[in-house]
């Protein structure tokens, strides 16, 4: 039998480009290495509550005891445990980035590596859900319920991130 590792659940909000969630993130061991582990392709929600982007949906909101979402379709995730935030591992440098997503343009400080540039940093931070830290947030659509407009931490999809730059 192997060693079990107790599961934790975190309060999160989340985006994708169709839908907007909130729930418990389930995740096993530090929630940084979880949720960027390569070969997780999903995460688990529960007590979950989710609602259509989508003007006039004949969906109102769904509740629902347990969600699977694709971590490739994930845009943005507001962590609202300090715990599970102070558990995601940053780099030291920080440098003020304006991020372009389909949904949002967020604002904040995104922790980077000593020697990485700008112009390509993307290209030696690992990970599919990166940090941005203070993070400003602003819908380009009216969500069907409040997310935060502020995040200490605010996760954004790499797939998500349209483009990007200084300050």
């Amino acid at each position: 039998m192997g060693l079990q590792v107790p599961s934790q659940r975190h309060d999160v909000q989340m985006l994708t480009s169709h839908f907007q969630f909130s729930g418990q993130l389930e995740t096993v061991g530090p929630v940084g290495v979880f949720i960027n582990d390569p070969t997780r392709e999903s995460f688990s929600l529960y007590d979950v509550h989710f609602l259509p982007l989508t003007p006039g949906s004949p969906l109102r909101g769904i509740a629902r005891p347990h969600v699977v979402v694709l971590r490739s379709q994930i845009m943005l995730l507001s962590l609202d445990s300090e715990e599970g935030r102070q558990s995601i591992t940053t780099f030291a440098r920080r440098e003020l980035l304006t991020i372009y997503t389909p949904i949002a343009v967020c604002r904040g400080h995104f922790p980077l590596p000593a020697e990485a540039r700008i112009a390509d940093f993307l290209g030696v931070i690992p990970g599919e859900l990166l940090a941005l830290l203070d993070a400003h947030i602003f819908p380009f659509i009216d969500l069907p319920n409040p997310f935060p407009s502020q995040a200490e931490m605010l996760l954004i999809g790499r797939q998500s991130m349209l483009f990007y730059h200084p300050g």
